[in-house]
């Protein structure tokens, strides 16, 4: 995973070495083939985790598709230009931790004086003689935040973390955003390169893009919750099926001890079809579980991407990968939960009913869901019994009127 230095802002110097995933500097800059577009390698294992079911990645930025071999991101490419302009970069800087350990010097005056402050809107370090002018000079310097160089050390206060300037106006921080290109610009650009844009202060657009992490998360967690919740479910179904099969397999067994030893083989027919009920049964809970936990899964490694610290660092390819990411985890919150399918399985179980042979068969019985087929048959066998007597009925004056026929004309048959 790209390096975060503890939630550091990255520096202005890295710019153009961050990974619009994590916002971080690249760590094992990684290349998507089809479009050339660069990752950290972990992050794309990450976000590869919720689509181990295709053979391909569809970028981020620009949703080009890519194919994967059978070692899937271990296979890609790594950027070696990219890798290069990182370890010049970390060589440059020389790392933070340095930086601390040195002592300071003012960086105000030229007296080389240990600095005992920081001004946080300047992002100078001052020793005590700048730190005093700095404040009695209101007309220039009202407003600014200095702290002690004690809360830099300890990391209550961070260097850098001031406001962009704008690279224009070096001047101007950029605090607004424009909507329409999605990067942040200074007052003066707001004004001039983009006057008729849809603009938004940058604190506002921070608060945005934070109240849409934060609303997606809570739904993230509801929805782990419910899928646990399922898991449980489907877990009790199947407790009660076995429980159910066992009873079954209880009665075949008892009619079983009942009958000689010739019937064997058919005893062996009628707990081979339970076996395949039960297979059946577990093989369709199974798959339910399965389904639920590799949803918890995606969802869990979706939301390790969108839930960044930085989100308000978002602009252009880095916005558009966490919009798209976004969309995912939307689109991974709609599947609903079938759990219609998972109860009627459980119930198609439980209705399964051994209905033993009579004594005077060879035969142990067989097995049924519930009566339901003989009361079916025997409604059929009433029908034909009612069907004869209407008949009988109707033959019956016929019948009647031969007789009287036969017995006046030829009483010798009478």
């Amino acid at each position: 995973m790209a390096e975060k230095q503890e939630e550091e802002d990255v520096p202005i110097s890295s710019q153009g070495l961050t990974c619009p995933l994590c916002l971080g500097i690249f760590d094992d800059a990684t290349l998507l083939t089809s479009c050339g577009h660069t990752f950290c390698r972990a992050c794309l294992k990450k976000y590869d985790l919720s689509h181990q079911d295709l053979d391909h990645m569809v970028c981020p930025l620009c949703r080009t598709v890519t194919k994967l071999s059978s070692n899937r991101v271990d296979d890609l490419l790594p950027n070696v230009t990219v890798n290069g302009l990182v370890d010049d970069y970390r060589v440059r800087s020389g790392g933070a931790s340095a930086i601390l350990e040195m002592q300071q010097k003012c960086t105000v005056c030229n007296l080389q004086v240990e600095a005992i402050a920081f001004c946080i809107t300047c992002d100078a370090y001052m020793c005590e003689q700048c730190r005093v002018g700095h404040k009695q000079m209101k007309m220039f310097f009202e407003g600014h935040e200095i702290v002690s160089i004690h809360d830099i050390i300890e990391g209550n206060s961070k260097p850098g973390s001031r406001s962009e300037k704008c690279s224009a106006h070096r001047q101007e921080n950029k605090h607004m955003f424009c909507q329409d290109c999605k990067v942040r610009v200074c007052f003066k650009c707001a004004i001039v390169d983009h006057r008729d844009h849809k603009i938004q202060s940058h604190q506002d657009f921070k608060k945005e893009m934070q109240v849409k992490v934060s609303d997606l998360l809570h739904r993230c967690k509801a929805k782990q919750s419910e899928l646990e919740k399922n898991i449980q479910t489907v877990e009790t179904h199947h407790q009660e099926g076995h429980t159910a099969l066992q009873l079954l397999r209880e009665d075949v067994g008892q009619a079983c001890r009942t009958k000689v030893k010739q019937l064997e083989d058919n005893r062996r027919v009628l707990v081979e079809k339970i076996d395949s009920l039960e297979r059946s049964f577990d093989e369709t809970l199974s798959g339910q579980i399965s389904k639920d936990r590799q949803m918890i899964k995606s969802i869990c490694s979706s939301v390790d991407l969108v839930s960044n610290a930085r989100l308000g660092c978002l602009e252009t390819d880095s916005l558009v990968a966490h919009t798209f990411l976004c969309e995912e985890i939307n689109g991974l919150l709609k599947d609903g939960n079938d759990q219609t399918s998972v109860g009627t399985i459980r119930e198609k179980t439980q209705k399964q009913r051994f209905n033993p042979a009579k004594d005077n068969s060879l035969d142990l019985g067989n097995i049924s869901e519930t009566d339901a087929e003989d009361a079916l048959a025997g409604i059929l066998k009433g029908a034909i019994y009612l069907t004869d007597y209407l008949i009988f009925l109707f033959k019956l004056p016929l019948l009647l009127f031969l007789f009287i026929y036969f017995s006046h004309f030829f009483p010798l048959f009478c």
